[in-house]
């Protein structure tokens, strides 16, 4: 709708309020800037998940927040809830990781933020059970890119759920680790059985799927034990045992790409971020809890309101008299 229709330029200037985000700033330190807003803002919304946990000198850390809002939302919901991370963002590499999902209005709804210092998948683990338990979540289904932290912190913490890799983050990973290849077209091979097993197979006929993929597999991991020892190293750490992430034979239907969580941190660096990168750490946060969610909430209420499927007031004039229906947006 033209109405609600903003440029570009206008969208920046409204969502990245730079100064407005310095100006919160209570300390020189991006640390002591950062846990004095996140201690006033439990105090503020205590019914928001908000935890900051570090060591003293911040080289280790943990920072979680969800909006009270994600606990009915992520309910009304049935799709798998993504996750990924970027260290674009914030100074020093330090990952952001989002858990996302897209809404039944099609908007893209970043559930939980949080950061952790060292990177490791018992920290990630940490996160991702607090904000379930928060959400009181019992998930059965996640997506997420192929790093390796965070299907063990899945794995580890949803013993019972699905996991399932996108499909271009694989083929992206195994475009760049061609020197670990002695022959190139043995690089040449693996990339093409990897694209095969997660994207080409036919998975209209299960009995084919299983003996193509099997074959494929077998082809593959031969070709590497008989004439790549470096590539098989690798395969062996990243695909042998998570199989069952990134094969077609394995995932259900649909569950092939993770765009969902990379579309919000493209939305992020672009819009909100206008691609500034190395920011300070306090700035990244602050901006997330008090511009980015609320502009999104505001997107699904905005969305709620005109849903086709809502019946909505119309009002039309006859005989000089206002003469109030309800009616479907698609009613003629």
């Amino acid at each position: 709708m033209k109405l609600f229709a903003q440029s570009t330029d206008a969208l920046k200037h409204k969502f990245y309020r730079l100064d407005e985000i310095i100006a919160q700033r209570l300390s020189n330190d991006p640390y002591t800037s950062l846990e004095a807003f996140l201690n006033n803002l439990q105090e503020e919304c205590p019914d928001d998940l908000v935890q900051f946990d570090y060591n003293g000198d911040f080289s280790e850390f943990t920072i979680i927040y969800a909006p009270f809002a994600a606990k009915e939302l992520v309910h009304s919901i049935d799709n798998p809830l993504h996750v990924d991370s970027t260290h674009s963002l914030i100074k020093g590499k330090i990952q952001l990781f989002a858990v996302t999902m897209k809404t039944s209005q099609n908007t893209i709804f970043p559930f939980c933020y949080f950061l952790v210092n060292p990177q490791t998948s018992e920290k990630i683990q940490e996160c991702l059970v607090k904000f379930c338990e928060f959400a009181h979540l019992d998930p059965q289904h996640w997506s997420a890119d192929c790093a390796l932290n965070i299907a063990r912190a899945i794995e580890d913490g949803f013993p019972l759920a699905q996991l399932s890799w996108c499909t271009v983050h694989v083929l992206r990973a195994c475009a760049k680790v061609g020197s670990y290849f002695d022959n190139p077209r043995n690089f040449e091979n693996f990339y093409l059985a990897l694209d095969f097993l997660t994207l080409r197979a036919d998975a209209t006929n299960a009995e084919k799927l299983a003996e193509e993929s099997d074959e494929t597999y077998e082809f593959l991991t031969t070709m590497l034990e008989e004439e790549e020892p470096r590539a098989l190293k690798y395969f062996d750490k990243q695909w042998r045992r998570t199989k069952e992430h990134w094969m077609m034979l394995y995932r259900g239907e649909g569950d092939s790409t993770n765009n969902i969580a990379e579309s919000h941190f493209h939305q992020l660096k672009q819009t909100f971020f206008l691609g500034k990168k190395n920011e300070r750490i306090d700035d990244i946060v602050i901006t997330l809890i008090t511009v980015v969610i609320p502009n999104v909430i505001i997107k699904v209420q905005v969305a709620n309101v005109l849903n086709e499927k809502r019946a909505v007031r119309i009002l039309t004039r006859a005989d000089n008299q206002i003469v109030e229906q309800r009616a479907s947006k698609h009613d003629e």
